[in-house]
């Protein structure tokens, strides 16, 4: 009964779960809100999908007397072989982070994320923060113009018009953050070419 207790982590979640966190090591790379759900799950289809290849890989080099490799001992054996590769090379690159509690020299970094959304790039750090402030006030004034549009349909008389003037300011300063982002952009285009 205990064996059966181990076999299930060990076929349907362990190899699959280091093959995501060797593939994917930093946490939040696959969803920010739910990276550990969408680990855990693509870790048992993962898992799932590596012992169907390893059944395959096994019946493949059978010898033709039917004797056949596929039996319990080597598919705990290869899967826990895999297993044992993927955790290494995932510590390797920096998945597990916490095995720096056990011992400092188990700790590795985790991978540096691009420091550019241009790839390869070099982009100052400065000028990537504008871009996203000038992209969350943008964002935030094309709200300020669909209310503001919304507002001046619904109402009449003075409320209608008090709602025109909010309009009016709000397309301005749209204008503006627009024509901030463009030369913004001009001047990193000058930059890199």
């Amino acid at each position: 009964m205990s064996l059966v207790l181990l076999a299930f982590p060990l076929v349907l979640f362990f190899p699959g779960w280091t093959l995501v966190n060797l593939l994917f090591p930093r946490r939040g790379e696959i969803d920010r809100e739910y990276d550990a759900l969408y680990r855990v799950t693509l870790g048992i289809v993962m898992s799932i999908v590596l012992l169907v290849l390893v059944g395959f890989l096994l019946n493949a080099a059978s010898p033709p007397e039917g004797l056949g490799l596929i039996t319990g001992t080597n598919l705990w054996a290869s899967l826990g072989v895999l297993t044992v590769a993927f955790f290494v090379a995932g510590w390797w690159r920096g998945a597990y982070p916490s095995l720096g509690r056990l011992h400092p020299a188990l700790k590795r970094p985790a991978p540096r994320e691009p420091s550019s959304l241009l790839g390869d790039l070099d982009v100052d750090r400065a000028t990537l923060a504008k871009f996203r402030d000038l992209a969350g006030e943008r964002e935030r004034w094309q709200r300020a113009v669909k209310d503001a549009e919304r507002r001046t349909r619904l109402h009449t008389g003075t409320m209608r018009s008090h709602y025109e003037g909010k309009l009016q300011e709000a397309q301005e300063a749209l204008r503006k953050v627009d024509a901030a982002l463009t030369k913004l952009e001009e001047e990193r285009a000058a930059e890199l070419y």
